[in-house]
């Protein structure tokens, strides 16, 4: 665990972004804590919802209600079904094998990036112009790992085996 005046820091620079947003922090949090505070993905996700627990958000609720900015009912409603399906996710993402949930989360920021860059003025032409810049990123992704795998392909002395995460003691992937 890190010193916690570096952690209250980042919590006091998630909470401004999220205040400022309107949004759970998880955006910013989960990437930091990966790749900063060296959390697997799924313990980022764990540890990015223990965070919003409701004591946490509720003072920036209780600013925007007195702003005159939160419909009650609709929040009361949605946070219902917010409760049963934040449970059936996170079964989901346990599920999950780790590099298949940062993929997951690192596609749908992008989309909701370029879906707010966008606007939602020409809601066709924004879901369309997002769902192709996560088809790019996608490929970007898929070009990249063939560049990597046929980099150590070439690495490799010919006629030796690689071991692989995979691979059991004797050295050979099991099928």
């Amino acid at each position: 665990m890190s010193n916690p005046l570096i952690l209250i820091a980042f919590g006091v620079l998630v909470g401004v972004f999220s205040g400022v947003m309107g949004l759970g922090g998880g955006a910013v949090m989960i990437p930091i804590m990966v790749l900063v505070f060296g959390l697997s993905q799924p313990m980022a996700h764990g540890t990015s919802l223990a965070v919003m627990l409701p004591m946490v958000t509720l003072p920036a609720v209780i600013e925007y209600y007195r702003h005159g900015n939160v419909c009650v009912a609709m929040a009361v409603w949605m946070a219902v079904g917010f409760m049963m399906g934040s449970f059936f996710g996170a079964y989901v993402a346990n599920a999950m094998r780790k590099e298949d949930l940062k993929l997951v989360f690192g596609f749908v920021l992008i989309y909701v990036a370029a879906y707010t860059v966008f606007g939602k003025e020409n809601l066709a032409r924004t879901t369309a112009l997002s769902a192709l810049l996560v088809v790019i990123a996608m490929g970007v992704f898929a070009a990249v790992k063939w560049y990597d795998r046929s980099r150590q392909q070439e690495a490799s002395p010919a006629g030796v085996e690689m071991r692989t995460p995979e691979a059991g003691a004797s050295g050979v992937r099991d099928i």
